[in-house]
């Protein structure tokens, strides 16, 4: 709570970000709702996932929306004073533990090492793991020896988390030049390198099957105002095989299942220690 809260303290403070104001919030779970709470005010517009349900946008409309995203997502790298580590807001201004309580990290090889390994503790414990959890260890230990810290120099930049059309609100009086009229949901916001964003947000933009120009569209006008892109990201290929890594160990979806035996949970976890154990061979490759 305190961390959403202290981002939108944030983006109203240095931008001009359309997003809800706080009315009111509480983060102390022994309050009489026994659960931490924001209260803020309503913004305008319909939510894009919503509209996209109910018809398909025309490119030009498409084009509009991010014409708009673009400047936003420039302000948050621009505009907010940077900071020099990785994780969440703190209420008192500065960079603590996200939401999973990890963090924060001065170096992105911090930020990588650590997820491994929380990922790890979460194989011994988690009993829906334990068909794999030998062979992903083995994996795991085999990373362990990798060495890329003098590789990767990514700036840390203020990012939403999961800014996708779920969170996007947009204007519905003209649909062939919609406007956003709101971006909500910043609880996962924090400082993070800049080649995040590009696994946890954007995904409507950067994976439309139909239109490979909408993906061009964007880093196109991303990079026009001099947001890094996975085009001009140094060795962007390098970091997308980091995150398939630490995505793929211990799937958050799968966590507090009981039956790992199940034929759908049982496909989800060989192609999770297949991924792993392919991307660790890439990585040994590159890395040599």
């Amino acid at each position: 709570t305190e961390a959403e809260v202290q981002a939108l303290e944030l983006l109203t403070k240095y931008t001009t970000i359309p997003v809800p104001k706080v009315l009111a919030y509480s983060s102390d779970r022994n309050n009489e709702y026994g659960v931490e709470w924001i209260l803020m005010a309503r913004l305008p517009g319909k939510n894009m996932s919503i509209v996209c349900k109910v018809q398909e946008l025309s490119f030009n409309a498409k084009k509009s929306i991010m014409r708009d995203l673009a400047d936003y997502v420039a302000q948050m790298h621009f505009r907010i004073p940077r900071f020099n580590r990785i994780g969440a807001f703190r209420i008192d201004g500065e960079i603590g533990t996200d939401l999973n309580q990890l963090g924060p990290w001065s170096t992105y090889e911090q930020f990588v090492r650590d997820r491994v390994q929380a990922d790890a503790i979460t194989l011994n414990k988690d009993p829906v793991f334990a068909p794999i959890k030998d062979s992903m260890l083995d994996a795991i230990h085999q990373f362990d020896k990798l060495r890329f810290s003098s590789l990767i120099n990514l700036p840390f930049v203020f990012s939403h988390g999961d800014l996708d059309i779920q969170n996007i609100l947009i204007s519905t009086d003209d649909l062939e030049s919609p406007r956003i009229t709101g971006i909500v949901d910043w609880e996962w916001a924090g400082s993070f390198p800049c080649s995040e964003e590009y696994f946890t947000s954007y995904q409507y933009f950067l994976q439309d099957d139909n239109n490979d120009n909408v993906r061009i569209f964007f880093f196109e006008e991303l990079e026009k105002r001099n947001v890094l892109t996975p085009r001009t990201i140094e060795r962007f290929s390098l970091l997308e095989k980091f995150n398939r890594l630490v995505t793929n160990i211990a799937l958050w979806d799968l966590t507090d299942l009981i039956n790992s035996a199940h034929p759908l949970v049982k496909k989800k976890l060989d192609n999770s220690l297949s991924t792993v154990q392919a991307v660790i061979l890439e990585l040994e490759d590159e890395l040599k």
